[in-house]
């Protein structure tokens, strides 16, 4: 593990309780839970940025699909898109 800094940070004493009741009842320091927690948020942070990475695919890959379906007439593009992508899942693709 790196080596670690000494930082100083200013919260109000609700939160530092909060930080002791958590700390002791997972049995570890209150630095320990603060960077466990930072961690986490870290984590978190990446995980919604996929998420919102992926969302912003698929909506573009609707439109195009809306787009052909309006140049080639009326026909269910969306259900289509829903249906392939469910194959896709269950067939663990």
């Amino acid at each position: 593990m790196a080596a670690k800094v000494r930082v100083n940070i200013t919260v109000d004493p609700q939160t530092l309780r909060l930080a002791d009741r958590l700390a002791r009842a997972r049995k570890i320091s209150r630095s320990a839970l603060i960077r466990e927690t930072l961690r986490e948020a870290a984590a978190n942070h990446q995980r919604e940025e996929e998420q919102l990475a992926a969302r912003e695919t698929r909506r573009k890959a609707i439109e195009g699909i809306r787009a052909i379906a309006h140049q080639m007439g009326d026909w269910p593009a969306e259900q289509i898109l829903h249906d392939w992508r469910y194959r896709l899942t269950k067939d663990g693709k």
